[in-house]
C-alpha cells in the first residue's frame, strides 16, 4: 500500500505527512492494502483546467477523482487511481464550514477515494449506494483508530446541492462562484 502525495501550490502550506497517512488509512480501511493512490494538491487554476478537460466543466471544483480500473486496463491492476483536490477551494470550504484546512482536505480525499470505490451521488439510487459506502469506510476508519474520521455527506444535515451536483454545506460557496 503506498501513497504518493504531491502539494504542487507554492502559497498555501500543507501537513503533506498527515495527508498521506490518511490516504493509506483510506486504502486500508477500504481494503485496498495492495493498492497505490496518487494525491495532487493543486491551486484553483491546475483543477479547472482539468475539469474542463475531463468533465467539460469550465470551472474550478474543489476534488477530482481519476480510476486507473475504469475502461481498458493497462496493466497496472495494483493502482487504484489519482485524487486531485484544489488547495484554494478547500481553503475556502474549510473557512465557511468552520473547520481547519486539514480536515477539509482530509474531506475531500475521504470524497475521492469513495469515487474511486466506483460509487456515485448523483441520482437518488446511486446516493442511497454513496451513503452505505461511506458509513463502510467510516466504520473501519474508526475501528482501526484512523486520526481522522471524516463527517462525508451521510453526517452533513444543512447541505444542498450545486449546480453541478456537489452537495455543499449551507453558506459554502458553489461551485459557479468559487
Amino acid at each position: 500500500m503506498s501513497v504518493a502525495l504531491d502539494v504542487e501550490h507554492s502559497s498555501i502550506q500543507v501537513d503533506a505527512a498527515r495527508h498521506e497517512m490518511f490516504g493509506e488509512a483510506l486504502l486500508d480501511a477500504a481494503g485496498e492494502t495492495g493498492s497505490e493512490l496518487s494525491v495532487a494538491l493543486v491551486g484553483d487554476e491546475a483543477i479547472h483546467q482539468l475539469n474542463r478537460d475531463f468533465r467539460g466543466v469550465d470551472a474550478p471544483t474543489d476534488v477530482l477523482s481519476f480510476s486507473m480500473r475504469e475502461g481498458e486496463s493497462i496493466g497496472q491492476a495494483d493502482v487504484l487511481g489519482d485524487i486531485v483536490v484544489s488547495l484554494d477551494t478547500a481553503a475556502r470550504q474549510a473557512r465557511a464550514a468552520g473547520r481547519t484546512l486539514s480536515d477539509e482536505i482530509d474531506e475531500l480525499l475521504f470524497h475521492g477515494m469513495i469515487h474511486l470505490l466506483g460509487h456515485d451521488h448523483y441520482e437518488d439510487d446511486a446516493r442511497r449506494r454513496w451513503l452505505e459506502a461511506e458509513r463502510r469506510l467510516i466504520a473501519e476508519l474508526k475501528r482501526a483508530g484512523a486520526a481522522y474520521i471524516p463527517a462525508g455527506l451521510a453526517l452533513m444535515e444543512t447541505e444542498h446541492v450545486s449546480e453541478g451536483g456537489r452537495p455543499v454545506r449551507e453558506g459554502a460557496p458553489s461551485k459557479s462562484n468559487g
